[in-house]
C-alpha cells in the first residue's frame, strides 16, 4: 500500500518535480519536460510521478502558476514600500524588471509557453491575473487623481508592452549588458507615463 503522505510532504514533492521540471525547460524547452524525465532526476520509480500530475499540462500549469505567484510576491510588496502613486508604478516596473533579470528561466516559462486547456487551471489563471493586480490598482488610481488620462485596461497594456518587450530582447541577448537595460527601461517607462500624463488637446477631436 502506497504510503499516507502529509499534505506538507505533498506541497514539497510537488515543488521539488516544479524545480527539476523548470531546469530541463531551461535546457531543452518544453519538449525536455516529461513526468518520466522527472522521475529519473528525482530517483524514484516512473509511476510516483502519476501520483502528483496527471500529464505534462498538469506540471506546466503548476509551474507557472508558482512563478506567476512568486512575480505577484514580489509587485505586491513593492507596492506596500511606496505610498505615492506615481511613485508605485516606477517601484513595480523596478520589481518586474529585476524578477525577469534574476529569473529569466521563470520570466520565460511564464510568458512563453502555451498552455493547452488553459481553462482546466483556474488556480493557474487566478495566479495570472493576481500577478497584474498591483500595476492595475496604481494605474486605476492615477487616472482617478486626474494624473494619467486614457482607459486604465489599455494603459496597462501599453506599460506592459513596453517593458515586456525590453525583457524579450534582452533574454534573446539582442541588448547589451544589465545596466544598459535598466537604463532602457527607466527612460522608456518615463517616456510613456509623461505621455499618458498629459491631457489630450480636446480641440483635434473636433
Amino acid at each position: 500500500m502506497p504510503k499516507i503522505l502529509t499534505p506538507e510532504e505533498i506541497l514539497c514533492f510537488r515543488n521539488r518535480m516544479c524545480d527539476h521540471a523548470l531546469t530541463s525547460f531551461a535546457k531543452h524547452g518544453v519538449e525536455g519536460i516529461s513526468l518520466r524525465g522527472l522521475a529519473a532526476d528525482l530517483s524514484c520509480s516512473r509511476t510516483t510521478p502519476y501520483r502528483y500530475f496527471k500529464n505534462k499540462a498538469d506540471i506546466l500549469a503548476a509551474l507557472r502558476q508558482r512563478e506567476f505567484g512568486r512575480i505577484a510576491d514580489k509587485l505586491e510588496g513593492a507596492l506596500l514600500q511606496q505610498s505615492d502613486s506615481s511613485r508605485q508604478l516606477h517601484a513595480l516596473f523596478r520589481a518586474y524588471l529585476q524578477f525577469a533579470i534574476s529569473y529569466p528561466d521563470s520570466y520565460r516559462v511564464m510568458y512563453s509557453v502555451a498552455q493547452p486547456d488553459s481553462d482546466h487551471y483556474p488556480e493557474l489563471e487566478a495566479a495570472i491575473v493576481r500577478s497584474g493586480a498591483p500595476m492595475r490598482q496604481v494605474v486605476v488610481a492615477l487616472v482617478a487623481a486626474g494624473k494619467m488620462y486614457g482607459e486604465p485596461v489599455k494603459i496597462c497594456y501599453l506599460l506592459w508592452a513596453g517593458l515586456h518587450g525590453l525583457i524579450s530582447l534582452h533574454l534573446a541577448q539582442l541588448l547589451g549588458n544589465k545596466q544598459e537595460l535598466e537604463e532602457l527601461a527607466a527612460v522608456m517607462v518615463s517616456s510613456l507615463t509623461s505621455a499618458i500624463s498629459t491631457e489630450p488637446d480636446k480641440t483635434r477631436s473636433e
